[in-house]
């Protein structure tokens, strides 16, 4: 029986894993939205220096390429919307791929500032996409003890992203970090052909029989799925009673909502956006000199296991603080 029961702990092991697969698809997504966000900081000095004519930024033109980038992920954004009710999530998440590796192409081929300026743009409404699209699908398949841990991170893999973009930039030239950008895009799309919707799309569409199957590959065979299923067609049933004109009013409907619009709002108020897009312009023309946040991360790192979602913003906001 030893080697019949070892074999059951790995199917189940995999069972579980595969969560944690389609989670690890979907952010992919994100991190190619910090990467691609970051793109501009190593390639503006790059076209600073170029030899050729039709490529030799301006400065108008340097705060266009930077810039733009927002335009693109606000219309992403928005379409977004209208795209998780049609499409489906995992859909939505798979179709800002091609404006993504077609981005990229413009950018990689460029033979004048205004195909850098497309690729920006065409990245960017990729990047609202996946910004607006990815940590709806991660919530929606998660199970409850994880989705905590598993909605933080599609902004760790965007952190990483752009991580990974500073370091490429030392080595490639401006041309092959376009065409590197394109490694995460395919990855994300082949890997999210394989993976599920999320059983609360298909509830609300009516394919009950099809979310329970989803449930079912994503929790294991022996899990308590059917439960899951009918909690969340419960939620799917009350979430059209709360959206109604009447309950909009309901504090408890807008304050969250009021509260979360109002630190995303501080956070870019904060110019963290411009200053990761041009970082090596930045870092080239100023005299940094940088203050060691040890104290603030010693004083705060005490407290943020008592009320995380409090402290732990008040922590970055300090470092943030401290350095500048």
């Amino acid at each position: 029986h030893a080697p019949e029961s070892a074999t059951n702990k790995i199917k189940e092991g995999w069972k579980r894993g595969r969560l944690f697969l389609a989670a690890f698809a979907a952010v992919l997504g994100n991190f190619n939205f910090g990467y691609a966000l970051v793109y501009t900081s190593p390639v503006i000095p790059a076209l600073e220096m170029s030899n050729v004519p039709a490529l030799k930024i301006t400065r108008v033109e340097e705060s266009w390429f930077g810039s733009v980038f927002t335009l693109g992920a606000a219309a992403g954004g928005l379409s977004a919307m209208l795209l998780n009710d049609r499409l489906g999530r995992k859909l939505s998440i798979m179709f800002s791929a091609v404006p993504s590796a077609v981005g990229y192409a413009f950018m990689g081929s460029a033979q004048g500032v205004w195909m850098l300026l497309l690729g920006r743009l065409l990245t960017g409404y990729a990047g609202g996409v996946t910004a607006a699209s990815i940590p709806v699908y991660i919530s929606e398949i998660s199970h409850p003890g994880v989705r905590g841990a598993l909605g933080a991170c599609p902004q760790i893999m965007a952190v990483l992203g752009s991580l990974i973009l500073y370091a490429l930039g030392l080595k490639l030239p401006w041309r092959w970090l376009a065409v590197a950008g394109e490694v995460p895009v395919l990855a994300m799309i082949i890997l999210l052909c394989f993976m599920p919707n999320s059983p609360r799309f298909l509830i609300s569409k009516g394919k009950d029989e099809e979310a329970v199957g989803v449930l079912r590959w994503l929790r294991g065979q022996h899990t308590d799925f059917r439960r899951e299923f009918e909690q969340i067609k419960e939620s799917v049933r009350q979430q059209v009673l709360l959206f109604l004109p009447s309950k909009i009013r309901d504090p408890f409907i807008y304050k969250p909502i009021l509260i979360a619009v109002l630190m995303r709002f501080l956070q870019q108020l904060s110019g963290v956006t411009p200053i990761l897009v041009y970082l090596q312009s930045i870092f080239q023309s100023t005299a940094v000199i940088l203050v060691s946040p040890t104290r603030d991360l010693t004083s705060t790192s005490g407290q943020s296991h008592k009320n995380p979602e409090r402290w732990l913003p008040r922590s970055a906001a300090s470092v943030c603080y401290r350095t500048f």
